[in-house]
């Protein structure tokens, strides 16, 4: 039941990478992949598309809704921050990001108790801009 929990929440999680995207705008359309390991199983992401308002990478990080990005550190093109995930299974943990021009790519390590387990969660993402929408 838990490798069945696991599976679900990184799918999830991995799904949660994709906003709605509308037709070209001012904003950015980045196409993202986050490939995440959880207890030495690595699951591969299918690429999803990202619409961000223009410049703003902070809904580019791979969470999801119950969970908050703190303490964000920016010294020039890399940032760091702290997640706290809440609810059922709660997680927290770090991660970084890399920007360039057109491009990011970056890591989140989360640890936590699912089913009183405890378990490690790795998330590496990247993306890179294809093109122009309207962010929501």
């Amino acid at each position: 039941m838990i490798k069945h929990t696991l599976i679900a929440s990184a799918i999830g999680l991995a799904a949660l990478v994709s906003a709605p995207v509308l037709a070209q705008g001012a904003d950015d359309l980045w196409e993202v992949t986050a490939n995440i390991t959880m207890d030495g199983m690595r699951m591969p992401g299918a690429p999803t598309r990202v619409c961000a308002r223009k410049g703003n990478t902070d809904n580019l990080v791979p969470v999801e809704d119950d969970c908050r990005v703190s303490d964000r550190k920016t010294m020039g093109n890399r940032t760091t921050y702290r997640v706290v995930c809440t609810g059922k299974d709660p997680m927290s943990g770090s991660g970084e990001m890399t920007t360039g021009p057109g491009t990011y790519r970056g890591m989140l390590k989360l640890s936590g108790k699912v089913d009183g387990d405890p378990v490690t969660m790795t998330t590496e993402y990247s993306g890179k801009r294809v093109g122009g929408c309207t962010a929501k």
